[in-house]
């Protein structure tokens, strides 16, 4: 046990140093301070296992020398030494944290026995910590296995007696949930990189992969297969649909995006729908044809934007191929969902509209929609917006009756500097220049 001595008077620190040298030779005095402040400073420094604390020094009191010490050092046990018997002052000691509050002139057995009493309790919370450390490290290696098994089980619905002692186990509750896979393609790793390092760098990726969505989610990580990790995802109840798709498609962007930040491998990943217990498996089916479904574009592709036609013509989603050709064509529910976006930016376009809200509309994800939008009208959805605006804009110019102020706020704008600024980027004029050349 290690001691820091804290009291002006050196004739007193002698004092202890001696009566803890004779009498606990399991502990040693580490230091010794003659001022608060000095007391702060080496606790910091020296870590000690037990401060004895003068209540009066120069500088920072004992009491708030206390203050700062268990706030910087909370592991450590601090023990006032007072030559003042106030009531007060040992209610505002046990407040901050000391471990008990002792009166001067102390008697050696009363402070033999109270460090005693402290080290037992020390060796005892380093063994407990010890043991918390060694369950841990076991859960370590436990756990993946656990999860495995338990992932398998909810797949197939299997041995719900084992299901649920799993899921206790790991502190898993899974109401509803979805699927998500993420793994590997021809991309993903240097092509040139010997096979014992781009095996060492996968399972890292794959390692890391784990940790991360865990943290970032409640969900049970399966066993990684072929280059592929699968995940079953907690979702609330009731089950929103949209939010589901929309969320776990930024989960599974920001899952990739940070284990290509970590370890520079690209992962794919492919999304399912959500489902509640007995339906998983329909969710992992669908994940796994989205993942299979792999435009050379795509980096996260949720099967619900395949269900609306995302595939060739008369595709099967579980029977996608590997790649699409490099000319896409567009299949008629994606024009469809192009056309519908597109009647309701017309229809709305004087509103707060958002690429999102659009994307609603028409139940795919943003970034899905705005992919599909600029490969069908060779123009981003905001450009889009931006230009029916402006030419609405240009046909309410026209009429001397309404002012340049009525017309931005008629085609969704709240500024009207901006308006102009945006109006005479489409067109090169201003509206006033636009309104004088009419004339």
């Amino acid at each position: 046990m290690r001691i820091l001595v804290a009291d002006d008077e050196p004739i007193e620190r002698e004092a202890l140093r001696v009566l803890v040298q004779r009498h606990l030779p399991e502990a040693e005095v580490v230091g010794e301070a003659g001022t608060g402040t000095q007391a702060v400073d080496l606790a910091e420094r020296l870590h000690p296992d037990v401060i004895l604390l003068d209540i009066q020094m120069p500088g920072l009191t004992g009491l708030e020398a206390l203050h700062e010490i268990r706030n910087r050092c909370p592991d450590t046990r601090c023990v006032i030494v007072s030559a003042y018997d106030y009531f007060h002052f040992a209610c505002e000691a046990l407040r901050l944290g000391a471990a008990d509050y002792l009166l001067k002139p102390v008697k050696r057995d009363q402070m033999v026995d109270l460090l005693r009493r402290l080290a037992r309790e020390i060796a005892s919370e380093r063994q407990r910590r010890q043991d918390d450390l060694a369950h841990k490290e076991q859960l370590s290696l436990v756990r993946p296995l656990a999860e495995a098994e338990l992932f398998r089980l909810l797949i197939s619905g299997d041995c719900p007696d084992r299901r649920a002692t799993l899921q206790q186990f790991l502190g898993v509750e899974l109401q509803a949930g979805l699927c998500m896979v993420l793994g590997l393609t021809a991309r993903s790793l240097p092509p040139d990189m010997p096979e014992a390092e781009r095996t060492d760098l996968k399972n890292r990726a794959f390692q890391y992969l784990r940790s991360l969505a865990h943290s970032l989610c409640t969900c049970v990580v399966g066993p990684e297969e072929d280059g592929v990790t699968p995940l079953l995802i907690a979702v609330d109840l009731p089950i929103d649909e949209y939010h589901a798709r929309t969320w776990s498609s930024a989960l599974a962007r920001r899952l990739r995006d940070r284990v290509k930040e970590q370890t520079g491998v690209r992962l794919r990943a492919g999304i399912g729908t959500p489902a509640t217990p007995g339906a998983f498996l329909r969710s992992y089916q669908e994940a796994q044809a989205a993942f299979r479904f792999e435009d050379v574009s795509e980096k996260v592709t949720h099967f619900g934007d395949l269900e609306e036609g995302l595939l060739p013509e008369g595709g099967d989603p579980r029977l996608a191929p590997p790649h699409l050709p490099d000319r896409w064509r567009p299949t008629p529910a994606v024009l469809t969902a192009v056309e519908t976006g597109k009647r309701f930016i017309e229809e709305h376009f004087a509103e707060d509209l958002s690429l999102e809200r659009v994307a609603r509309e028409v139940s795919l994800t943003p970034y899905y929609f705005s992919k599909i939008f600029s490969r069908v009208c060779g123009e981003s959805v905001v450009d889009y917006l931006t230009r029916v605006r402006i030419e609405t804009a240009k046909r309410l110019l026209a009429d001397p009756a309404v002012t340049i102020k009525e017309t931005c706020f008629a085609v969704g704008y709240n500024d009207p500097n901006y308006f102009s600024r945006v109006f005479k980027k489409v067109t090169g004029q201003t509206p006033t220049e636009y309104r004088t050349s009419l004339v």
